[in-house]
């Protein structure tokens, strides 16, 4: 794209430059990311909508703002929800940006430079200007949620924002029906996120008021019996809900809401429990069960082995619903294999990390996760081999990593304070490992030495698709730091080198990647002829020279 700018138009975004930005020709490149390379911190009811892209080229601001349009899945979208572009340099922090609806399908943003780019849809959100005079901010998608400012509760002008999380009848009798220590649950309000946006912690001179529904009249509830009204708080980037109604005035009780006072924001529900043993017990469990029920997704997980070639695996997260219908469509694409795992639950952005036992081995062999998003594809492929020559017989096992939430920087060291303190008191240690990974299930895997291989049909005069991938493991073995180059003479783009580099632990994993994608991009073209050819132009003719002998090996046996 030259000084006049012009619009690069992909399946996934559209970018608009506009004349100017560049004063040369500039080459715009649009990468999908694989959801597994990068790291989402999901706050509960956040999802992600579209696919994750990375524009190029990187390091460059440019003179004006350049526009991106963002594809993305509304099906999860209601009038309770709304979509917004995120964008990380680092894949692992994200920041909101100002974000502009153009259709239903349609999100865009205005930008300087080039980045990382997601749509995450979440629960609506309401923001006002508190100012020194007061004001009362109500929820657009529950209009009995209000926060009250009274007048001088700040000295300067505050951003407020609001959202309102809706907590379905079902969840509270489905939690019941599961822990019979949740029995004496009436009902709950629903769950209201009250933030200040500012970089500094913000003090209220004057307690601010909470209205929420009352739960017996927002869940529809008759109940006969004693009943006691608690509230309970959880600090954002936690999942401690503490009961806080001693801790605060409840200011008025009528039929249909709660009024409160507080004097900083979090996250608040009001529950109503049956009033059977007088004294209030643990109810933290609660709202966080609820939480949980909210966000988990009922999944099943697939393995499947191709037909022509046991080694290549795809595994597959899927909601419940619809794993039956994608393990037929895998075996009409000419896969085999178990039929899918139970069903188990996990979150939005579940890191879910896949593990091997048995006789039987990832190539390369480093540690391999899949993340679950319930609007996008949860697919991953796996080259996997049998030991010392023998039938591999083993288990591929999931397991469920623990959720981290990314700080504020400046609560991170109070939160580890707090959690140290927590643990010590329940007798545990502080270190780190005391989080371990959750088996969720497991799927049989089988690969027997030298099965036999169906045929299939390569480039005439050039080695089948097949062929080509026995000479990988020799490749990545004798390359090692010569990998770019050889990609670079493969053809692969520069940003799909950098990605590569970024996601593996050294050159030998690196070179096996990036092989694997040419071989994935390339189909039957992707012929030993191409791959030695490009090896002899980037200095790799000793590699060529083994590659050959091996292959008269191969044809005296």
């Amino acid at each position: 794209m030259g000084p006049e700018g012009g619009n690069l138009k992909t399946a996934h975004c559209t970018v608009s430059v506009p004349p100017g930005v560049v004063t040369m020709e500039t080459e715009i490149t649009c990468q999908v990311i694989n959801p597994n390379d990068v790291t989402l911190p999901l706050k509960d009811g956040e999802m992600l909508v579209s696919d994750i892209i990375e524009l190029g080229p990187h390091g460059t601001t440019f003179r004006k703002p350049v526009t991106v349009q963002m594809q993305y899945n509304s099906k999860s979208l209601d009038g309770a929800r709304e979509a917004a572009v995120w964008v990380t340099e680092d894949r692992s922090h994200w920041t909101k940006l100002k974000t502009t609806k153009e259709s239903k399908y349609k999100l865009s943003v205005s930008v300087d430079h080039f980045s990382i780019f997601a749509v995450i849809s979440q629960p609506k959100e309401d923001q006002c200007i508190v100012p020194k005079t007061g004001r009362i901010l109500t929820s657009s998608t529950q209009p009995a949620v209000q926060i009250s400012f009274p007048e001088q509760a700040v000295t300067t002008e505050t951003q407020v924002t609001i959202q309102v999380q809706e907590v379905p009848t079902r969840a509270v009798e489905d939690i019941k029906a599961k822990d019979e220590s949740f029995q004496n649950l009436v009902g709950t309000s629903p769950i209201v996120n009250v933030e200040t946006v500012s970089t500094s912690e913000v003090q209220f001179h004057k307690p601010v008021t909470v209205r929420v529904p009352h739960p017996k009249h927002y869940m529809d509830i008759q109940h006969e019996g004693p009943t006691k009204l608690r509230v309970m708080s959880c600090e954002e980037g936690t999942e401690d809900w503490m009961d806080v109604t001693d801790n605060i005035t409840i200011s008025r009780v009528t039929e249909e809401f709660v009024e409160f006072e507080v004097t900083h924001f979090t996250r608040w529900i009001v529950i109503v429990v049956a009033d059977i043993y007088g004294d209030p017990e643990e109810l933290g469990p609660i709202p966080l069960h609820l939480c949980r029920w909210l966000q988990h997704r009922a999944v099943q997980f697939i393995l499947m082995q191709r037909e022509d070639n046991i080694n290549q695996v795809v595994i597959e997260c899927k909601p419940a619903e619809e794993a039956e219908t994608e393990h037929a469509n895998l075996i009409q694409k000419g896969y085999n294999g178990p039929l899918p795992s139970k069903t188990v639950n996990v979150f939005e952005g579940q890191n879910v990390e896949v593990r091997l036992f048995g006789n039987v081995s990832i190539a390369p062999s480093y540690t391999q996760h899949i993340t679950f998003h319930s609007q996008r594809p949860n697919r991953l492929h796996l080259q996997v081999e049998a030991h010392d020559g023998s039938d591999g017989n083993g288990t591929v096992a999931f397991l469920a990593m623990p959720r981290v939430k990314v700080q504020k920087e400046k609560d991170t060291r109070a939160k580890i304070r707090n959690v140290r303190k927590k643990l010590e008191k329940l007798e545990l240690s502080s270190d780190p490992e005391v989080l371990q990974p959750k088996k969720l299930c497991a799927l049989p895997l089988s690969v027997p030495c030298g099965s036999p291989k169906k045929a299939s049909k390569g480039v005439a005069g050039g080695a089948t698709f097949k062929d080509v991938g026995k000479t990988f493991y020799f490749i990545k073995e004798n390359v090692s730091t010569g990998w770019k180059d050889l990609a670079f003479h493969l053809g692969i783009p520069d940003p799909d080198i950098r990605n590569i580099a970024r996601r593996n632990p050294d050159d030998k994993s690196c070179c096996m990647d990036m092989l694997q994608e040419w071989k994935k991009k390339k189909g039957d073209a992707a012929t030993i002829e191409v791959l030695m050819k490009a090896l002899s132009e980037a200095g790799l003719q000793s590699v060529v020279d083994g590659l050959k002998r091996l292959h008269r090996r191969g044809e005296k046996k």
